[in-house]
């Protein structure tokens, strides 16, 4: 997870960067007419990241393809082992892999260079599959690994040196829950065994609380503060649960399938984001819900929060939704590709652009304009 910051939260909002950015809004935001960048991965967009104001394009067979709108080009593509198992992640410069075995950092180079260059840093052998999210925070890198019906938690230090030591494991369960991190390279998840629900954190050392909770569900949390949102039980009840306790500060909304909070200042939740249910999506400061259609369904990585001006979700149709946050429920409609039925699989959002994949490795950027932004 980023740390708190001005700028647009980039990446897969179904990671562990489960947070937006707040502050005054800017909008009412459009959708430019026209798109500004189309590439084409040759198979499904596993992954859209940013690092320097470029956009990095990574396919589920392991195509990496970097680019900039700004100039409407590609500056580099290359390949690297697949299937790419678990959510990629970019920390200073440096963009994190994981495939069935191993993990691979590359360094980025500035990609103002007149010649951009991706360069591998260091190769790690593991046993098993990474999967959920590669989460960078600090100095260290969290992977969780799965092996024969068994989940590992762990922990590379000293990532930004030529070779770390190997990884260690910090914890062992059956069902492990998602991680979530934050800059100071604490690190929080949740598993389930025949006792409940237990929270572990990690700090310098490894401590577990009780959770009076069941039915831990796998999907992504986030951490912001010493408080954890996380998703629980048949009804999929969304709670914020006190990270130094592990006891439940607030049960939240039922049917919450996917969720994206905003934060006031370093840390502090401001009581505002969206959610993602059975019916359709709701924005939680205003209380106001659009409906989905019968066989409407939002994709991984939706909801999206754009600083101050909108919310993007991407859906199965092959459509991304950009709501105006100034004149909710209003939307805009892009089809990706322009064929329907082709299911967005990534989102990002950086700088003024918007960006978008689908499973047959389309990826376009549009821009989003908003009054007084530099277009």
């Amino acid at each position: 997870m980023l740390p708190p910051s001005a700028q647009n939260w980039t990446a897969y909002k179904g990671s562990a960067r489960r947070l937006g950015v707040s502050g005054s809004a800017r909008g009412p935001a459009s959708l430019a007419e026209n798109v500004t960048l189309r590439l084409r991965l040759g198979d499904e967009c596993r992954s859209l990241l940013a690092c320097d104001g470029v956009l990095v394009a990574i396919s589920l067979a392991g195509v990496v393809e970097i680019a900039d709108p700004r100039r409407a080009a590609s500056l580099c593509r290359f390949q690297v082992q697949g299937p790419i198992t678990a959510e990629p992640c970019i920390r200073n410069g440096m963009l994190y892999l994981g495939t069935r075995g191993q993990l691979t950092a590359y360094a980025l180079a500035p990609m103002t260079a007149t010649t951009p260059r991706v360069q591998p840093v260091w190769q790690m052998p593991i046993v098993g599959t990474p999967i959920h999210a590669l989460t960078a925070a600090g100095n260290r890198l969290f992977v969780t690994v799965a092996s024969s019906g068994w989940r590992d938690i762990q922990v590379i230090d000293s990532i930004h040196r030529p070779q770390p030591a190997p990884a260690r494991t910090l914890f062992g369960a059956a069902n492990a829950g998602w991680l979530a991190a934050d800059a100071a390279g604490r690190a929080v998840f949740f598993s389930e065994d025949v006792q409940g629900v237990q929270l572990h954190v990690f700090d310098r050392e490894l401590t577990t609380h009780p959770v009076s909770l069941r039915s831990l569900v796998e999907q992504p949390i986030a951490l912001l503060g010493d408080t954890i949102f996380g998703i629980f039980g048949e009804e999929h009840r969304l709670y914020r649960i006190d990270a130094a306790t592990g006891s439940i500060a607030e049960p939240l909304d039922a049917d919450t399938q996917l969720f994206a909070l905003t934060h006031a200042g370093e840390d502090e939740w401001d009581r505002d984001g969206a959610r993602i249910d059975t019916r359709g999506i709701s924005f939680l400061r205003s209380g106001i819900h659009d409906g989905f259609g019968p066989h409407e369904w939002a994709t991984r990585g939706s909801p999206l929060i754009v600083q101050g001006c909108a919310v993007v979700i991407g859906m199965d149709d092959g459509r991304v939704r950009v709501y105006d946050l100034a004149h909710l429920p209003r939307h805009e409609a892009w089809l990706v590709g322009g064929n329907g039925g082709v299911a967005i699989t990534a989102l990002a959002s950086f700088e003024t652009f918007l960006a978008a994949g689908n499973k047959e490795g389309i990826v376009e950027v549009r821009e989003l304009r908003t009054p007084g932004a530099k277009q």
